[in-house]
């Protein structure tokens, strides 16, 4: 057997020269564990846990705080709507309307699209205080005043949403192609390619470290780009990892992965999680909760917060499960914090988690779907699933 791994890992080092930061040329990934935890009886409970601030998929702020705890439906929408939150307004699609709200005047307008069959809308953002469309096939829009202009047609097909940086667009073709936007004057030209790899078409965050941006493609396809010039890097991290790894291969990322102390989080949805530094090629520790993973949270103290289909878990920067909370819920979809208290989203409501008593403080009703997406905007939070916008105030 480790004449076959070690035949395996001569045959796979091609894809291991091309790494950022200085590298030898005789550069082999090495398959060194620092620890590994497998096994949930080693775990050193700890029963009240102060985690932080949370960080990652989104920030939190830490004085956020919601009252009473009402939920109001905003606008009906469909599942292929986009949105985006731009200071006091929401700017959502809908087939081929775009609706600009107001929620300071209590205000709705109202855009008409002149799309093409199986065109729609996949991107919104805002450049130099103006508001921006992107279809999927790289139209691009803009709204002014009482109208809604087109821009500029770039004849690429996309499926996933731009990378929006502070004056250009990075869009990834269905293709594999790189291509770079200008938005001083929309001038456009082809950086780089990339290989596709298996995987399904998710809706992701965009991270960065101190050097990097990190972008996945799909599940399986991990693009990492320069942070400074936006170049593209062939390195092969995610396939390094699934090189050494002791576990099974990460085909399946719920999201980006994050950096956190020069390391990255690979959360695998089938339960596997490994944090790995893509510079050494070395795995801090490795997990395998042999169960889905449905939802995170990550703290700036390096706690990871997980929802299984089961259970809520509360992971130590050293890869320690140091807390756990059976919840027994059907049809969990996703989690978020307000301050300490966790918060889960369930088709029929959500409840208010205390994770000290391990019991359920509150309940509020009402009906989600799947796929849902959560924004935080100052003091409100903002629900998008496939068939409503909801405010929590």
């Amino acid at each position: 057997m480790k004449k076959i791994k070690f035949l395996i890992l001569l045959l796979a080092l091609p894809s291991c020269n091309q790494y950022l930061g200085t590298v030898e040329p005789d550069y082999t990934p090495t398959n060194e564990v620092t620890e590994i935890f497998s096994d949930l009886q080693n775990d050193d409970y700890i029963s009240e846990v102060e985690f932080g601030d949370i960080i990652f998929p989104k920030s939190v702020d830490p004085s956020l705080a919601i009252k009473d705890f009402e939920i109001e439906k905003v606008i009906s929408i469909n599942k292929n709507s986009t949105v985006n939150f731009l200071k006091e307004k929401i700017i959502v699609s809908k087939n081929k309307t775009i609706y600009l709200i107001d929620m300071n005047a209590q205000n709705k307008f109202e855009y008409e699209l002149n799309l093409n069959k199986d065109e729609e809308t996949i991107s919104i953002f805002e450049f130099n205080e103006d508001i921006y469309i992107l279809t999927n096939r790289s139209r691009l829009f803009t709204i002014d005043g009482q109208n809604i202009f087109e821009l500029a047609d770039y004849d690429i097909f996309l499926n996933t949403a731009p990378i929006v940086l502070e004056k250009n667009l990075i869009l990834l073709s269905v293709f594999g192609d790189i291509y770079d936007i200008e938005l001083d004057d929309f001038s456009i030209s082809k950086k780089d390619n990339f290989i596709l790899k298996p995987g399904i078409s998710i809706k992701s965050n965009i991270f960065e470290d101190n050097k990097n941006l990190y972008a996945l493609f799909n599940s399986g396809t991990l693009l990492t780009f320069d942070k400074n010039n936006f170049d593209y890097y062939s390195n092969y991290i995610l396939e390094d990892l699934n090189i050494l790894t002791s576990l099974d291969r990460f085909s399946e990322l719920i999201d980006t992965p994050f950096s956190y102390n020069e390391n990255l989080y690979f959360l695998d949805r089938s339960g596997k999680i490994s944090v790995y530094n893509p510079i050494s090629s070395e795995i801090l520790w490795e997990l395998n909760l042999n169960e889905t993973i449905i939802s995170y949270l990550f703290s700036n103290d390096g706690y990871l917060i997980l929802m299984t289909s089961n259970q809520i878990l509360i992971i130590s920067n050293k890869g320690k499960i140091i807390n756990s909370y059976l919840h027994n819920k059907k049809s969990p979809i996703a989690i978020f914090n307000i301050q300490e208290n966790i918060y889960l989203i369930l088709e029929e409501g959500i409840s208010k988690y205390n994770l000290k008593d391990k019991r359920e403080d509150s309940f509020y009703k009402n009906k989600f779907t799947i796929n849902l997406e959560i924004y935080f905007q100052g003091q409100n939070i903002y629900l998008k699933d496939n068939k409503s916008i909801f405010l929590i105030k």
